[in-house]
């Protein structure tokens, strides 16, 4: 009878523990869940926000790379002699030099994306004379080349050019905003150095948007990826990332 008494208890705190988790997780999901995703004219399509099963991925985890893998031009892939990419005080800081990046192990699809960074004050040559510059880029495919750049879809991250697109390594796409292999934002919602700023990108199917701090910039259709890893680029300019997050939408 004991034994029984003891199995019962278990049974029932485990069942206790299931509920609150639950509704915990409800919770945040519904709390945290981005303007731009509620006002969304596709929110209907975003079945993991519909049916309560959402959950922010954090890519990075403010304390070290775990996730992450590195290439640059120099070193190659995972041959980060000069401690390019660093974590300090919680926040991802990108050196500068030599060019590379950083991309996640895993691929994702269909989804919302949200980076805060800040620039630094270094810069490099070739690029002493140029516009700070970095980028977002994701769709990378399982199987593509490491390079500079590869082929993926680009969130220009660019002082006073936030939310271009670049298409790169023969990736294409459409837009209303350019043609071709760049497509222009429609407006600079950049805040000034050193400031922080947001870029939120979402993702759906072939197409996707670029925000920049809360405004919609930037839209392409007909993409010729869809899927993939994500990369944090260094191109000659210091940057820090103080925030990597992800929400699956499908």
């Amino acid at each position: 009878m004991k034994q029984t008494r003891s199995i019962f208890s278990l049974l029932l705190i485990f069942v206790l523990f299931s509920c609150t988790q639950k509704k915990q997780e409800t919770a945040v999901n519904q709390q945290d869940i981005p303007v731009i995703l509620q006002e969304h004219p596709d929110k209907a399509l975003f079945t993991k926000l519909t049916d309560g099963t959402a959950e922010f991925l954090p890519l990075f985890n403010g304390t070290d790379l775990s996730g992450w893998y590195s290439f640059t031009d120099k070193g190659g892939l995972n041959n980060d002699t000069v401690q390019q990419f660093t974590v300090e005080d919680g926040v991802l800081h990108f050196h500068g030099e030599p060019f590379g990046y950083l991309a996640t192990n895993n691929s994702y699809k269909n989804f919302y994306l949200k980076v805060v960074f800040r620039w630094g004050e270094a810069k490099y040559p070739p690029r002493l004379d140029h516009a700070r510059d970095s980028g977002i880029m994701y769709h990378f495919e399982e199987g593509a080349e490491n390079a500079i750049w590869p082929a993926a879809i680009e969130c220009q991250v660019q002082e006073n050019d936030c939310g271009d697109y670049y298409l790169n390594g023969g990736t294409s796409g459409t837009s209303p905003n350019g043609s071709g292999g760049r497509f222009i934002r429609t407006a600079n919602y950049e805040n000034p150095n050193p400031e922080w700023n947001t870029i939120e990108i979402i993702a759906l199917d072939n197409k996707s948007e670029h925000y920049v701090n809360g405004h919609l910039v930037n839209q392409a259709t007909n993409l010729s990826v869809c899927n993939g890893r994500i990369l944090l680029q260094t191109e000659g300019a210091e940057i820090y990332f103080q925030s990597v997050e992800l929400l699956p939408l499908k």
